[in-house]
């Protein structure tokens, strides 16, 4: 029987259906986190081991980055979120750091008072903030003051953008219609590294740096090795393996968050692309390395939907990597993309969840396998 916490904090909307462990204790939700992950993967749950999380006074204030949608009520601005036709607002979410919420505030307070101005979403990103325009056509500027300007560089924004998309919905993003319309292009994160309006981040730097730790000391890359990062982001963990003097190659989908890598890790050679279309690629180069006496290992950090099947195909056909560090986000789709690779010459060595989102049923895991030798079959 779960602890119930009887009173919720300051600011959290009851309505609100973004943080469902509210209301548990600390011990209760990362326990059921943990039974949701062995329930998932049933063939390895011994291997499952307690969820990693921070302390509890830092479970709450944690997000700097927050997506939300834009409603003009006919009075003031509101950032929130629908359920079906109902329009919840959270104006000052206890999840949220209180400079996010205060950033909030200070663009609600500002925008135009009229529909008009075609606000959709807000998406805010450490330093970077985007005002997604469900139109063609570009707002007014006359609202952004020197006093507005100033509020947000106190807070801590770096880049404020409009974005034009008249189509936007569950995307919300496009790649045109991208706009500066006040302060710098790219911030650094908490590891130095550039990062854009668009680029994806971990939350939790503390977490998400132990689990580079815990990749990094499994895969023991080094001048012998040849470290492949697929879906590597800004180059937060490509750094990682650079920095062992491993040669690396890195995949990434999106056009900002490739240069940004780019530029964090020269060293690296990045491509831009889904991973399934730059399989060919991915071939030649690690055959190119296992032929220079180069050990092959993998780093992947998937979206939900996991490994691609031609991804899948090419680790257990042809690229055949020692080691492998699997940072997933949905225990579902890890669970089957284990049983293709378990059953495919490798084995599940250890299985660490970590509690990147404190308060919600979400939860990561990082399965680190490694390739059975002949001799042991």
């Amino acid at each position: 029987m779960r602890k119930l916490i009887l009173m919720l904090p300051q600011g959290c909307n009851p309505e609100c259906r973004g943080c469902s462990h509210r209301d548990w204790s600390m011990t209760d939700s990362l326990e059921q986190k943990r039974a949701f992950i062995k329930g998932k993967l049933p063939e390895w749950a011994s291997c499952v081991e307690p969820v990693r999380s921070v302390t509890e006074d830092k479970r709450w204030g944690y997000r700097t980055k927050t997506t939300l949608s834009a409603r003009f009520n006919g009075n003031v601005w509101e950032f929130g979120m629908w359920r079906r036709d109902e329009f919840i607002p959270i104006p000052n979410c206890p999840v949220h750091a209180p400079e996010l919420n205060k950033t909030l505030a200070l663009l609600a307070d500002s925008f135009p008072r009229e529909h008009l101005f075609a606000l959709a979403y807000i998406v805010i990103s450490g330093a970077q903030a985007v005002l997604v325009i469900k139109s063609k056509h570009e707002p007014t500027l006359s609202w952004l003051s020197e006093e507005v300007v100033k509020g947000l560089a106190s807070l801590g924004i770096e880049g404020l953008w409009y974005h034009m998309n008249p189509s936007t919905g569950r995307r919300i993003f496009e790649k045109s219609g991208w706009r500066l319309i006040w302060g710098k292009p790219r911030s650094t994160d908490y590891n130095g590294l550039l990062y854009g309006p668009a680029a994806f981040q971990q939350l939790i730097p503390e977490l998400y740096n132990q689990s580079l730790l815990e990749a990094e000391n499994f895969l023991n890359p080094s001048i012998q090795s040849a470290v492949i990062d697929l879906y590597c982001g800004t180059g937060n963990s490509m750094l990682r393996w650079a920095n062992q003097n491993a040669d690396v190659l890195g995949i990434e989908l999106g056009g900002e968050a490739v240069e940004c890598a780019r530029l964090n890790v020269p060293q690296a050679m990045v491509l831009r692309g889904a991973c399934r279309q730059r399989v060919p690629q991915i071939a030649d180069w690690a055959d190119k390395k296992r032929s220079q006496g180069k050990e092959i290992l993998l780093y992947v950090n998937p979206p939900r939907t996991g490994l691609e099947t031609e991804v899948t195909d090419w680790i257990t056909k042809q690229g055949l990597p020692i080691r492998i560090a699997y940072l997933s986000c949905s225990p579902g789709t890890l669970s089957k993309n284990l049983k293709l690779l378990c059953t495919s010459g490798y084995r599940l060595v250890r299985c660490v969840p970590f509690d990147f989102f404190p308060q919600t049923h979400h939860v990561e895991t990082l399965a680190l396998l490694e390739k059975v030798s002949a001799d042991r079959h």
